[in-house]
């Protein structure tokens, strides 16, 4: 099978599961206890009975469950998300708003766990079963054990309460800066590109511990891969005869250990994309960071029924998708996956 076909069939079967993400979100979000009008209209359009009328009429509430789910669809092809009860806008819009920010922090956590990761497990599966092993694999045990709301709590602690040398948890940027011009929405992407520096560096100071926090248990679990991977490439047979065909370590590490190594660790860095968005949670209310994953934790307080089923639909559907795409590259650099072996 070409990778053409592969990478074609591969998103068509993403769609069947985005479909059936979206009506678990939205039956799970449909019998959450409370009245959503109350919410949606206040205290005295709720009690408004030609405004509920009006309300339920046009989002379909006053319909079976089935027939409500279509007009879901409907108002959602038009990327009509439903209003927020909290902010008062529509669901889209807040996500267009938040979203930024939380990509840029997971963006920074993978960049952070990748590159750690990949390094620890490296060295790890050179020095095999030598002190700097055992050393890498009580890292990676410890990042992998701590959970995030703790270790943010403790890094905030040590770099800025004791050591001040990393801001605290004021947001994206410190007082006195202003947003850089915006293009994407990525304060660290926007300044460098506009040249405000100044601001670049501030916003990376604010991004770097809690990148840091929320990458911890991505970096243990990409260090035990990349030293489980190596290892097994160490040991292949063809890698011997190489070594003994005096093949220099350079040509070895880049043609025989590294493309192979890290095939597995394509996937897991896909996956991490994933569980990043979802983990933000704790770690954006830590740090009082403006994304989705605090927006989702004050829509779960005030029951804003529309804005949780905004925040999941579309972290699922960036988990499925990235999903889609891991697949896709890991065929790319594995033929026999494409092939069906």
């Amino acid at each position: 099978m070409g990778l053409v076909r592969f990478a074609t069939r591969r998103l068509l079967l993403a769609i069947p599961t985005l479909f059936g993400l979206l009506v678990i979100a939205f039956v799970l979000a449909n019998y959450l206890p409370g009245d959503p009008l109350a919410r949606i209209l206040g205290d005295v359009g709720g009690s408004d009975p030609v405004a509920r009328a009006t309300y339920e009429r046009e989002w379909g509430l006053d319909q079976p469950i089935h027939e409500r789910f279509w007009i879901y669809l409907q108002h959602l092809v038009t990327g009509d998300l439903g209003q927020s009860t909290l902010t008062r806008r529509g669901v889209a819009d807040d996500l267009v708003e938040f979203f930024p920010a939380t990509i840029e922090l997971a963006l920074a956590a993978i960049v952070v766990a990748g590159t750690a990761g990949i390094i620890l497990g490296s060295v790890a599966a050179f020095y095999h079963n030598k002190w700097p092993d055992l050393v890498v694999r009580t890292i990676a045990l410890v990042a992998s054990g701590v959970p995030v709301f703790w270790l943010g709590i403790i890094g905030l602690q040590v770099f800025y309460l004791r050591f001040q040398i990393l801001p605290g948890p004021e947001g994206r940027l410190g007082r006195g800066f202003d947003p850089p011009t915006h293009i994407t929405g990525l304060y660290t992407f926007d300044a460098l590109v506009t040249g405000d520096f100044a601001t670049m560096w501030n916003a990376m100071s604010h991004l770097l511990l809690p990148a840091c926090v929320l990458g911890s248990f991505f970096l243990g679990l990409l260090a035990r891969m990349t030293r489980a991977s190596m290892l097994e490439v160490l040991r292949a047979p063809h890698l011997v005869t190489a070594r003994s065909k005096g093949v220099s370590a350079r040509t070895l590490l880049q043609f025989h250990i590294l493309p192979n190594a890290l095939i597995p660790t394509v996937t897991v860095l896909g996956l991490a994309i994933g569980g990043l968005l979802a983990g933000a949670v704790l770690t954006e209310t830590v740090f009082s960071w403006p994304g989705i994953g605090r927006y989702a934790v004050d829509a779960a307080k005030a029951l804003d029924y529309q804005a949780i089923l905004g925040v999941t639909v579309l972290i699922g559907a960036v988990y499925v998708v990235t999903n889609a795409v891991v697949d896709i590259i890991y065929a790319a650099l594995d033929p026999r996956i494409r092939l069906g072996e």
